[in-house]
């Protein structure tokens, strides 16, 4: 007989990475901060302190639950800042030179949640700014027992945020690039369309996409074997790399299909690049061309240039003897 979890178990497995990682974050400091509240010994920070900042964990765990899937990494970060301004604040103005330490001792561990999930530059940046104030507040209890210890938190973390953010950014590389051509893949070039499409949206400025679908790279496979196939796709792909301009992105769909997303571009401008890019190309193919319109929705640009692509594919093969 299977158990099933509580609903709001579930509830919280269903809600994005970063939403589940803040949440665990804050909410387990609330509890460690209530029981160091009921279990507060000389030498400690005082019981009113604990509670305080229990309460304002517990806020953040709150905010972070009503938020849910709208949780986004600025909020994140803007709530990474005030709790790394309330431990230098607080490390700054006690007597206690414990409490002064312990203050910062998981700041290695918040380093590897801010790199990773919120922003892999002005994540580090951050940690790196918190921790160093930290240590400042650290030196200005002069006391050298207490400076050579910190002095290893103050290390732990900064290694932690650099070594996690280069991670970081090479899990991110692998995980949006096809690993036969180098382009982006289906993953990486949506994101990219997404993120243009939201800019373009909010400013204002032109927009183009271009759906590509290679010709005959099926019946090359079939006469001359894959390899072959893949040579094809690798040759179009960096020729298509090396001809669009700074910004522009290309990205394999799947299998012989592609997209060009094209920033600040008109149909116009599309479609002279596609001529420049079809004019010494080491392989045929099919292209329709789709701009941003009034009242268009990104799925709506793509059917378009689908529509347009497929179109001239079956023009050409009609043209053919």
């Amino acid at each position: 007989m299977t158990m099933r979890k509580p609903a709001a178990v579930a509830a919280v497995r269903q809600l994005p990475p970063l939403v589940q990682a803040t949440l665990t974050l804050y909410a387990s400091e609330a509890v460690l901060l209530v029981i160091g509240a009921f279990n507060s010994q000389p030498g400690m920070n005082s019981q009113e302190i604990f509670a305080v900042l229990a309460i304002a964990a517990g806020a953040f765990t709150v905010h972070v639950l009503v938020r849910g899937k709208r949780f986004t990494r600025a909020e994140a970060l803007a709530m990474l800042v005030c709790h790394l301004i309330a431990t230098i604040g607080l490390t700054a103005n006690t007597d206690l030179l414990i409490g002064a330490f312990a203050n910062g001792a998981a700041l290695p561990i918040i380093a590897l949640y801010a790199v990773w999930f919120l922003h892999p530059v002005w994540g580090r940046v951050v940690m790196h700014a918190g921790v160093l104030g930290w240590f400042g507040a650290v030196l200005s209890h002069q006391n050298d027992a207490l400076t050579g210890m910190s002095l290893t938190v103050l290390f732990e973390t900064v290694l932690a945020a650099e070594f996690f953010a280069r991670v970081k950014v090479r899990s991110d590389t692998l995980a949006r690039t096809d690993s036969l051509t180098g382009v982006l893949n289906h993953r990486g070039i949506t994101e990219c369309g997404e993120q243009q499409f939201a800019l373009a949206v909010r400013h204002g400025h032109p927009l183009a996409m271009v759906s590509i679908d290679l010709d005959g790279l099926r019946d090359l496979n079939n006469a001359k074997g894959h390899h072959a196939g893949d040579r094809l796709l690798t040759a179009v792909t960096s020729h298509w790399s090396s001809q669009l301009r700074r910004g522009d992105a290309v990205g394999r769909m799947g299998g012989d299909e592609f997209l060009l997303v094209l920033p600040h571009t008109s149909h116009e401008e599309a479609e002279q690049l596609v001529r420049r890019l079809a004019a010494d190309s080491p392989g045929r193919w099919s292209s329709g061309v789709a701009v941003l319109e009034d009242g268009d929705s990104l799925m709506a640009i793509l059917a378009r240039a689908d529509e347009r692509m497929y179109q001239e594919k079956s023009e050409r093969y009609l043209r053919l003897p």
